[in-house]
């Protein structure tokens, strides 16, 4: 009979993450605008602009939004003339913006603030929501001076966490 001596080795090893606040939203790829009724009544369309969040303790984030240049071609409506605006509503993670925001060439419109500690799913102290979602509803002044045509521009939208 052989006997054999069994021998026990053990280690450790320590895993390390560093997760850091991060942000995302999603929009439609596009919307169109449409006439509300009567004469040059304002042009509107709605969508809902999805997000997901996490942010820091001692920090935050946000989501806004601004249009890359004035509508294309000349001649229609003007960004810069402030003729375009948004409102938001509904928003499941976050402070959605109070009143109409007038969209701009030169800097960003808030859409949604998010508070320190917050995360996007899984409950307490995370929103349930996955993703988040906001309502946002834009109007376009009809304004008699604008020629006949389609005209388009592009939004930038972009959402940050510290």
């Amino acid at each position: 009979m052989v006997r054999c001596h069994a021998a026990t080795a053990t280690t450790t090893q320590t895993l390390t993450a560093s997760i850091g606040a991060r942000a995302k939203v999603s929009v439609p790829s596009g919307l169109t605008l449409s006439p509300t009724g009567t004469f040059f009544s304002p042009f509107t369309a709605s969508m809902t602009m999805n997000y997901r969040a996490r942010t820091t303790a001692s920090g935050g984030g946000n989501i806004t939004a601004k249009a890359t240049a004035d509508f294309a071609p000349s001649g229609g409506p003007s960004i810069s003339s402030g003729q375009l605006t948004y409102t938001c509503s509904g928003a499941t993670l976050g402070s959605a913006c109070s009143g109409a925001q007038t969209v701009s060439t030169t800097s960003a419109t808030g859409i949604i603030t998010l508070p320190v500690s917050a995360c996007t799913g899984g409950g307490t102290p995370c929103s349930t929501a996955n993703p988040n979602s906001v309502s946002l509803g834009f109007t376009l002044t009809n304004s008699p001076r604008s020629s006949t045509g389609t005209y388009q521009v592009t939004l930038l939208f972009t959402a940050s966490a510290i």
